[in-house]
């Protein structure tokens, strides 16, 4: 905010962190010229650290494997083409909408946390002609490498959506040992959509209830589980879940019919756990994409010519959300935060407010909030 050039923002920046803060032209030309390797690399090396450090160790599926949600989104959209590359859709009426897009991988958990672990741009090769655009498909090859590479030990358990049940997605997963719960819909692999039908036929599906009430609604959880479903050589557990959800007050209910399949060798005892867990692949859209676009402005043209800008500021972007994540869950601010019934938004809004009209005498008051000890609580 170039406004906080005549405030006490640049003050207060260097006595709370030591640094001083940057001309936004000047980080703009810095961040034009940055090869955004660098920055996902300063990423990686801070997501590292937190697996490392067992951050997330406790919320591994069955104290095994991390939870890795893959998704696709669109970000800016414009009536020009932003820099070369960039992904277009035409009209019948001739008119062209270009838009960028980014693929995701999130390791995500049941307590919220959706971190970012692996970028891939979906964008066109420049300089050379091409039949077909890129796509959320071929992307996906890329960013599979991607996490080899930079998590070749890592035991992951992959969550995707509908687009993914396929051959060339289960092979790429048996090559790098990993797991994966899928997303199935209705028209999706034939054959193993008649072998459930006949498995549920003929009754042979194991089954189990569960039964769990909110302070508002009462939902029931009905799972069946239909094991060794072929597929081209391929051996695959179907996990289906109906889940009737009743608000107490009103006693309207809505029910949902949830499939996934997936490489798992489980049991029914198991079941519900795992349908839990690819059901998690929800949060990379409500704790990652929403959450980045509504409070963070991801969507915002911070570079509207610049390739390297726009990618730079995305990851910088990816780095703020996993420390602002990791400051949440800090007990005084989360208790501050329920106590005084605020948004996280909210607060960073006061702080930044803090920063730019505070006035700070106090060098004992700052170096003992520095100083201060934290908690994470999940």
């Amino acid at each position: 905010d170039n406004t906080s050039k005549n405030l006490d923002f640049v003050e207060n920046v260097e006595k709370f962190f030591g640094t001083k803060t940057s001309d936004l032209d000047t980080a703009d030309l810095f961040l034009r010229d940055l090869s955004p390797e660098h920055l996902e690399n300063l990423k990686h090396t801070v997501v590292q650290k937190l697996i490392t450090n067992k951050t997330f160790y406790s919320e591994r599926f069955q104290d095994k494997y991390y939870d890795i949600a893959v998704d696709g989104t669109g970000l800016q959209t414009f009536d020009y083409e932003p820099y070369p590359g960039c992904t277009y859709r035409e009209y019948k009426n001739g008119k062209k909408v270009w838009t960028c897009y980014v693929l995701e991988a999130k390791l995500v958990t049941p307590s919220g946390f959706a971190i970012s672990l692996a970028t891939e741009w979906i964008e066109n090769p420049t300089g050379i002609d091409f039949d077909k655009q890129d796509s959320e498909n071929k992307a996906f090859k890329r960013l599979a490498a991607k996490l080899k590479k930079n998590y070749p030990r890592l035991p992951m358990l992959l969550l995707l959506d509908g687009l993914y049940p396929n051959k060339p997605v289960f092979d790429l997963c048996k090559a790098n040992d990993w797991k994966f719960i899928i997303t199935l819909k209705d028209k999706s692999l034939k054959t193993v959509q008649e072998q459930i039908s006949d498995a549920v036929r003929f009754g042979k599906t194991d089954k189990i209830s569960r039964t769990n009430r909110t302070k508002t609604e009462w939902i029931e959880d009905n799972f069946e589980l239909i094991q060794n479903v072929e597929y081209q050589k391929d051996k695959l557990n179907v996990v289906r879940c109906l889940e009737t959800v009743e608000n107490i007050e009103s006693k309207e209910k809505l029910t949902t019919n949830f499939v996934h399949i997936t490489n798992i060798q489980t049991d029914i005892a198991k079941v519900p756990k795992l349908s839990d867990s690819g059901r998690l692949r929800w949060k990379i859209e409500n704790e990652g994409f929403n959450s980045q676009k509504n409070e963070y402005d991801a969507q915002h043209k911070y570079s509207r010519t610049n390739s390297n800008a726009a990618k730079n500021y995305y990851q910088l972007l990816q780095i703020a959300h996993i420390i602002n994540q990791l400051a949440y869950r800090q007990t005084h601010i989360r208790d501050f935060i329920r106590r005084h019934g605020y948004t996280l938004k909210a607060l960073i809004g006061d702080v930044l407010g803090m920063l730019k009209f505070g006035t700070f005498t106090d060098t004992e008051l700052i170096i003992n909030l520095l100083n201060m000890k934290t908690q994470l609580r999940f």
